[in-house]
Formats: C-alpha cells, structure tokens, sequence
C-alpha cells in the first residue's frame, strides 16, 4: 500500500513497484486518516508512507501500526533527512527510511530488507555524513541482545578502552579468544573497521554498562 498527499509522486511510486511481478498494490492513500482506514480493511504486508501529510502523519501512522497490526513491514518516505527524523521513525517500528528522490532505485530494495534490519537511503546516508554510526546510535539497544554472555563481558572492558591483552588477563583466557570475540561483537553490532568496535564501546559505555 502507498500513502503519500502528493498525486504525482504516489503515481510514480505505483508504476515503479507493478512492474514487478511479486508486488500487488492493494490500495492508495492522500492522507493519513484515509491510511489508517484502508489498512483496516486490506491489511498489507508492506506500508509506504510519506513523512509528512495533512490530518495524520507518518509518525502517526508508526505507532497505529505497532499498536495494530505490528507485523506490517512500513517504509518511511520524506523530503527531510535530519538525523531526529530517521531516528524517530525507527524507535516507532519502520523498517526503513529513506529520502524521496531515492525512492525509485532504492525502494524495491528497501521493501526487500530482511524482518529485524533498518534500511536508509543513499542520500539518508550522505546527508547524515556517517551512515554507520547513524544505524549504531539508532539500533544498539536491540543488537546488544544477540550478545553472548562471553562477548559481553568483553565489551564492557573495551568500554574503558582495554587492548586484547588486558582483557584476556582479566577474564583468564586466551588472546585468540577475546580477538574471536571481537570479530563477533563487530559483526553483530554493525561496527566493522579498524577501531570501530572500541569506538562504539567507549561511546555507549553507560548504556552497555548498564545493562
């Protein structure tokens, strides 16, 4: 389904999207109001939804669904790219962001994004000038959960910037160890690079500590 106010726009998104063979538009939206009542009644899969509309807006719109119909994938579409907005739309359940001039090379991608992951733009991520970090800041608390009890506790010593070394000698195992856990915390948390790992550690070190 695709809600946007703007007619053009919603019709270039319509004809982008019949042209694949696995995606049926099940219904149009001007508004928000006129969204919420037609997911009532044809309950898609996915929601693509602009940002901004009169009546009921997109974040609006989030939170009917999470409170709703929680297993619809919905799709973020806006002329603003600012960091707050991006952020939003996440903590309130979509499952993308992406910036309107994106929207016909990217989004049968986005639609196409794995249940769990955040999906931003191109332009999402040249405006936010570090598009790592921006999915780091927004989604930590969620991928701390598929931390192992191991890996944890490796991650709270590299909050305080200890090396492999220091932290094999204080959890009484072996450098090849901590180095395997590492490998493991920096694919699961997005933190791939030299020293992005220990970035991330020591820039959210109160909320890992706290956990």
């Amino acid at each position: 389904m695709v809600c946007d106010d703007h007619p053009i726009f919603r019709n270039g998104v319509v004809s982008c999207l019949v042209e694949n063979p696995d995606i049926e538009i099940m219904a149009e939206a001007a508004d928000g109001e006129s969204c919420i009542a037609k997911l009532e009644i044809f309950k898609p899969d996915v929601l693509i939804a602009d940002l901004s509309m009169p009546v009921i807006d997109g974040f609006e719109i989030l939170e009917w669904v999470r409170k709703n119909q929680p297993g619809m994938k919905v799709i973020i579409l806006s002329m603003h790219a600012e960091l707050a907005y991006v952020k939003r739309a996440k903590e309130l359940g979509a499952c993308g962001f992406m910036a309107k001039e994106d929207a016909q090379s990217e989004l049968l991608t986005a639609i196409q994004t794995e249940a769990g992951d955040f999906y931003t733009s191109e332009s999402i991520g040249v405006k936010s000038r570090d598009k790592i970090a921006l999915l780091g800041d927004v989604s930590i608390a969620d991928r701390l959960r598929n931390v192992s009890d191991a890996e944890y506790r490796v991650l709270e010593l590299l909050t305080t910037s200890n090396t492999s070394r220091e932290i094999a000698e204080k959890l009484h195992v072996s450098i090849r160890t901590v180095e395997a856990h590492r490998a493991n915390l920096a694919s699961k948390l997005d933190a791939k690079g030299p020293n992005k790992l220990l970035e991330m550690a020591v820039r959210h070190r109160e909320e890992i500590l706290s956990r």
